[in-house]
């Protein structure tokens, strides 16, 4: 009998620290999904969430230059939540005061008086570019003088390192329904410190990140060793992101479009719903359909592949078209390339040539070489039809 115990409250005790990792590990990877890879549905009022498309994350050091008047104790404060989310994530923090250039992070503070419209019912705002998921500039702006400041500086800094939702589920400065936070939560600090992981790249599709994401998670709570396998880890809350993804992909509109289009890539992929190119076909036609040239872009790509079983590159040209009328610069030299070798339609190499152009145009790699290949079987009346119908392709200037 005294054997029996024993065995048994090993076996106890073995197994309720693993559920409790199990659950430690579920909960903080759903956190990380709904910081990161959602958004509120409609603005502000987060009635509901949609994919934000990719994980959007810095990848350089931030030079921040702070600009305007404000109190000792606001620009300190700025200054520490500034600095406290730099070393979670791990980024060097350049900081400059006054006018000046060369900054990716600029903070600026307004009079409580004249701030301008943007700051009269905001307080603070953030606005942000990037390019492929990678940030390349983060402005700040904060009403001095404003009520619970820390709360609303605290908050925005987050958006300006990447993390655009406001689940109000969760105990974060991210949540509005949680207005006595004034600093990071555990929550913000994990979702964070996960998100600036090497293994999270900007520019990350919704599944991959997840899997990623897991597996970070998993190492850091010692759950599985340095690059060992988390596949049968937190299976429910990776079950829930792709039922939301299907859910939302049935639509028929943009946010349809954008989690069709996750779906698609996650099934070329393989990434935890393993490769199925007949559903990758379904979704990809689904995402492109509903207008999306993320979307559009991938359907032509994957009809055009040669020995794809659902090759159509007469499809492949149509998706392609919608998505480079949408200023899509990889569609654009796709396109350009069916265009010039005659595949899915009659050749028309003075269309190839202004496609090549406009790729080019927006640093496509390949583009200009392309085109200047394309130039020598082109005659000067050939090439000035080309540069005018280019002119006339897409209204949008190249970013």
């Amino acid at each position: 009998m005294r054997i029996l115990m024993v065995l048994l409250a090993a076996l106890v005790l073995g197994v309720a620290p693993a559920r409790a990792d199990e659950a430690k590990l579920s909960a903080e990877l759903d956190a990380f999904e709904q910081l990161t890879l959602w958004r509120d549905a409609a603005g502000t009022a987060a009635g509901g969430a949609v994919p934000t498309g990719v994980i959007v994350r810095w990848n350089r050091a931030l030079r921040v230059r702070v600009v305007g008047r404000s109190s000792s104790n606001e620009r300190a404060s700025t200054l520490k939540f500034l600095r406290q989310a730099g070393e979670i994530a791990g980024l060097a923090v350049t900081i400059e005061d006054g006018e000046g250039s060369g900054e990716n992070f600029k903070i600026e503070f307004f009079p409580e008086y004249s701030a301008p419209p943007m700051l009269q019912s905001a307080g603070c705002l953030t606005r942000y570019w990037n390019t492929g998921g990678a940030l390349t500039r983060v402005e700040l702006y904060i009403r001095s003088g404003i009520r619970d400041f820390d709360r609303c500086v605290s908050h925005e800094m987050l958006h300006g390192f990447g993390i655009p939702a406001h689940p109000h589920n969760l105990r974060s400065v991210m949540s509005y329904t949680q207005q006595s936070l004034s600093e990071y939560t555990q929550i913000d600090i994990d979702a964070l410190r996960t998100l600036y992981h090497p293994s999270i790249t900007p520019g990350m599709f919704h599944l991959a990140a997840m899997v990623a994401a897991r597996k970070v998670i998993a190492e850091r709570l010692g759950m599985i060793p340095a690059g060992g396998d988390a596949n049968a880890l937190a299976r429910p809350v990776m079950d829930q992101s792709v039922a939301r993804l299907r859910k939302l992909a049935e639509g028929n509109d943009r946010t349809a479009a954008i989690a069709a289009t996750q779906l698609s890539i996650a099934y070329l992929s393989g990434h935890y719903v393993g490769i199925d190119r007949a559903e990758a076909g379904r979704y990809i036609r689904l995402g492109a359909d509903r207008g999306a040239p993320e979307a559009q872009f991938a359907a032509g790509l994957m009809m055009s592949e040669r020995g794809n079983p659902i090759r159509d590159d007469q499809a492949a040209v149509v998706y392609l078209e919608k998505a480079a009328a949408q200023n899509h610069a990889g569609a654009m030299f796709a396109l350009a390339g069916l265009l010039a070798s005659g595949r899915g339609r009659e050749a028309d190499p003075v269309a190839a040539y202004a496609w090549y152009m406009l790729a080019a145009a927006r640093n496509v790699p390949g583009a200009a070489t392309a085109r200047d290949n394309l130039s020598a079987n082109l005659s000067a009346a050939q090439l000035a039809e080309a540069k005018s119908r280019a002119e006339k392709l897409v209204p949008q200037p190249a970013r």
